[in-house]
């Protein structure tokens, strides 16, 4: 956690493959989701526990979709490889493990601010069974016209809104935020 990869692998291009450990697996993985665009690294294999690997690769509807996924999805393709029974390892965790793929992309909205879309994203799922008009009420006293100018409707809940959905809240959000 205290290396600077970015420093160590300036100009060289880099593959991680790596059996992270558990407990701080999802620290890393978000740090180089949000470090600067284009990644200094491009290509991720890595085995998380099944449940982090699902949350990653999450599709909106989905009771693993949040902000893990939509972080992974927005500038990356990600998608499981194969799943590691918890029998493959001696001595056997109590969990079962997935080996994901993650490859770096464009973001799906260049326009839409990362720090934006993760306060966006912090908001909305905060509090699952909130409709958003009322998670994203702390950013923005008028949360309903946020929604409409983003195209959403006021009564969803985060799980229903897809990434492209989350970039026109974030970039409208920004628009508002920022004089518009």
């Amino acid at each position: 956690m205290k290396i600077d990869e970015e420093k160590l692998f300036y100009n060289k291009p880099v593959k991680i493959v790596s059996n992270l450990p558990y407990n701080i697996g999802t620290a890393l993985f978000v740090r180089w989701m949000t470090g600067p665009w284009a990644p200094w690294w491009s290509q991720l294999i890595l085995m998380f526990q099944r449940e982090v690997a699902e949350r990653i690769i999450a599709k909106p509807g989905s009771k693993a979709y949040g902000r893990l996924s939509i972080l992974s999805q927005w500038r990356a393709k990600a998608r499981i490889i194969f799943p590691v029974p918890a029998r493959a390892f001696t001595p056997a965790p109590k969990v079962d493990s997935a080996i994901i793929e993650i490859i770096s992309t464009q973001p799906l909205d260049p326009l839409v601010e990362q720090k934006t879309l993760e306060t966006i994203t912090e908001h909305a799922f905060g509090q699952r069974r909130k409709m958003l008009r009322a998670s994203l009420r702390p950013l923005t006293a008028d949360s309903i016209s946020l929604l409409k100018a983003a195209d959403i409707d006021p009564t969803a809940r985060a799980e229903e809104i897809d990434i492209a959905g989350f970039c026109r809240i974030a970039r409208q959000w920004q628009f508002m935020r920022d004089g518009g």
